[in-house]
């Protein structure tokens, strides 16, 4: 009977883990999160902070990206389409698909407890 029921505990632990990984297929992939640390602080650090952490300047706040809780695809989206102040840069063919996920595997690997990057 214990061990049914360290059986029945242990899957409510490990199931959910087998689910939790980011979609970004470079998600942890230590060249790809250096990659994307150049790739942010070019095209990201000026609006959102060198740390990801936002940048307020007197009448607006750009988000603290390390409290991101959208997850990946709605990051990339974003990347793509833009967002009130923010350009569309993948629209704009300005990053490749593959910038993007490094700047996303980079984001992720800053985030505070791993906020919803898993899609």
């Amino acid at each position: 009977m214990k061990k049914i029921f360290i059986i029945f505990l242990m899957s409510f632990i490990l199931v959910p883990l087998a689910y939790s990984k980011s979609s970004n297929p470079l998600s942890g992939n230590s060249n790809s999160i250096d990659s994307g640390k150049k790739l942010y602080g070019i095209k990201c650090s000026k609006c959102h902070g060198i740390k990801a952490k936002g940048i307020n300047n007197g009448h607006t706040k750009t988000p603290n990206l390390r409290k991101y809780k959208r997850g990946y695809k709605e990051f990339v989206y974003i990347i793509v389409n833009g967002y009130v102040r923010m350009p569309a840069w993948g629209g704009m063919g300005v990053l490749s698909q593959k910038q993007m996920d490094e700047i996303a595997a980079f984001v992720e690997s800053l985030s505070l407890d791993l906020n919803e990057w898993e899609d």
